[in-house]
C-alpha cells in the first residue's frame, strides 16, 4: 500500500479585498456563500472516511513589502475561515498567509496583479505543505 498526502481543492470566485485591508465587504459575501455548500458537501462526503479540515491560505500581490504582505495575507485567510465558520462550517478550520511568496502570476515588486490576491479552499486529513515550505497553520 502507498500512501500519500490526500487534499481536495475547492474551487471558487475570490474574494476582492480592498488594497491593504483585510475586512470582507459586504458586497463579497455572495460569493464566500456560493462556496458554502461545496465546502459543506465536501467536509461531509469526505468527513465519513477521515477526520478532515479546512484549510484557507491566503495570498498577496507584491504591492507593500514582503514582511507586511505576508501579515495581510494570513489576516484575509482568517477572515474567511470565520467567515466560513460563522456561516455553518462545524469542522476543524486552519488558516495560513503566505505573502507574496507563492505568486499565480511573476511579476516585478511592486505590480497590482488581481491574479495574486487570492486564497485557497482545501479539505485534507493533513496540512498541506503548500510547495515545501515550513507552513505554521493556526486553528480558528
Amino acid at each position: 500500500v502507498e500512501l500519500f498526502p490526500w487534499r481536495i481543492d475547492i474551487p471558487h470566485e475570490e474574494v476582492q479585498f480592498p488594497s491593504a485591508k483585510h475586512e470582507i465587504p459586504p458586497s463579497e459575501a455572495p460569493k464566500l456563500a456560493a462556496t458554502l455548500n461545496d465546502l459543506q458537501a465536501a467536509l461531509q462526503k469526505y468527513g465519513a472516511y477521515a477526520q478532515v479540515t479546512l484549510f484557507v491560505a491566503g495570498h498577496t500581490d507584491t504591492v507593500s513589502d514582503a514582511k507586511y504582505n505576508q501579515a495581510l495575507s494570513e489576516r484575509r485567510a482568517r477572515s474567511i475561515a470565520r467567515w466560513f465558520r460563522n456561516n455553518g462550517i462545524k469542522s476543524p478550520i486552519k488558516f495560513a498567509g503566505f505573502g507574496e511568496s507563492q505568486l499565480a502570476v511573476e511579476t516585478k515588486d511592486g505590480v497590482d496583479e488581481a491574479r495574486n490576491r487570492r486564497a485557497e479552499y482545501i479539505i485534507a486529513v493533513d496540512p498541506p505543505t503548500m510547495g515545501g515550505a515550513g507552513v505554521s497553520w493556526k486553528k480558528l
